[in-house]
């Protein structure tokens, strides 16, 4: 039998390597784990945490949501362990919600404690997304906002030609609460440069009533006098029977003759709601009840030559895209006097544009038109 005889080196060597083995053995022996195919009988399966802002458990771990508002936090939650060697530390004011932790704990909310001096949560109820707050109605005798005109913070600035029928007009609001609005007296003076609020709100419905009829006068012009009747409208007026209907004391009837090729649309563009009549260019347009020119001119975009008139305090009607224009600010006319000539509109479209308007909003004008 053979025999083998270590070296003096490592005979002497021998109880240290020894004990270096020991050693080793003690430090891996306490981490060894077999492989995860050896241990599965012996790993506990447990579902992961679920973690949710407003969550209540559900069958299968899942969470509902619930649309109460979230209680605010007083506290703030220590760290929570929630898988070995993990744990939560939560931000200062707030709580972490474990919906399916194994101690059967349930937190419903997050909450978040006001920092600092921070105000407090409001508790008024939130308005749910995608929906408009009801709007607030004005108290009785004060006007709202034009549904079809400026809103709360728009202006105008005035410009050569301009009056303050048109400025109304352009905005779809009341000419006599525009005066009122800008606290213009009497002779009712506007200049070019000056700026204008087409804000109504808040206005007084009676006051507005109060307001005595405004003249016609262009920016920085004095109100022209009363003019009588222009000849060429006198002589080229509608003649024979017309017919007639009489709505709100006022007598109307047709400008032009022609058929519809356009009726009335609340949700058109603010200066263009009312109707489109056809007919050849050149053919007369009729004013379609008595009263006085408060506009003549072109200075309101997309309306081409426009004149308005005014058959009371809250009555006006329009008539654009006029090929030739019969009358002035200040004439006075009556029903089926000529006023201007058919034209054409931006698409080159032969037709007259007629609107009526009560207070500034307009109005469809089949319930005026016989």
């Amino acid at each position: 039998m053979l025999s083998f005889e270590l070296p003096s080196a490592l005979r002497r060597a021998q109880p240290w390597l020894f004990c270096a083995g020991v050693l080793v053995l003690q430090a891996c022996g306490g981490g060894y784990q077999a492989p995860l195919d050896d241990q599965s009988a012996i790993l506990e399966r447990q579902a992961p945490p679920i973690y949710s802002t407003t969550g209540v458990s559900s069958p299968g771990g899942a969470i509902s949501t619930s649309t109460a508002p979230a209680p605010v936090a007083a506290t703030t939650t220590g760290a929570r362990p929630i898988a070995a060697g993990v744990a939560v530390q939560p931000a200062p004011g707030v709580n972490v919600n474990v919906v399916n932790e194994p101690s059967s704990i349930r937190r419903s909310t997050l909450g978040r404690a006001p920092l600092g001096d921070s105000p407090s949560p409001s508790s008024a109820p939130a308005t749910a997304p995608g929906t408009v707050p009801a709007a607030v109605p004005p108290a009785p005798g004060v006007l709202a906002p034009s549904s079809q005109g400026a809103n709360s913070t728009q202006r105008h600035t005035v410009v050569r030609g301009d009056t303050l029928y048109s400025i109304a007009w352009q905005y779809s609001v009341d000419v006599r609460a525009l005066a009122l609005a800008n606290n213009l007296n009497p002779p009712y003076t506007i200049y070019p440069g000056q700026e204008l609020t087409v804000n109504i709100s808040g206005l007084s419905s009676n006051a507005v009533a109060s307001v005595p009829t405004l003249p016609a006068a262009p920016a920085g012009a004095a109100a022209p006098a009363p003019a009588a009747r222009p000849a060429d409208a006198v002589a080229n007026r509608r003649t024979g029977n017309v017919p007639s209907k009489l709505v709100d004391d006022i007598a109307w009837q047709w400008p032009v003759e022609g058929r519809v090729l356009r009726s009335f649309s609340a949700s058109a563009a603010t200066t263009s709601r009312g109707i489109d009549i056809g007919a050849r260019r050149g053919d007369p347009v009729y004013a379609a009840a008595d009263g006085d020119v408060v506009y003549s001119g072109r200075g309101i975009q997309g309306q081409g030559d426009l004149i308005i008139i005014r058959h009371s305090a809250r009555h006006l009607s329009a008539y654009s895209h006029n090929s030739a224009m019969l009358v002035t600010e200040g004439a006075r006319i009556r029903a089926g006097d000529k006023i201007a000539e058919v034209g054409t509109d931006s698409r080159g479209a032969e037709l007259l544009h007629f609107e009526v308007r009560v207070d500034g909003a307009a109005v469809d004008p089949a319930r005026y038109l016989p």
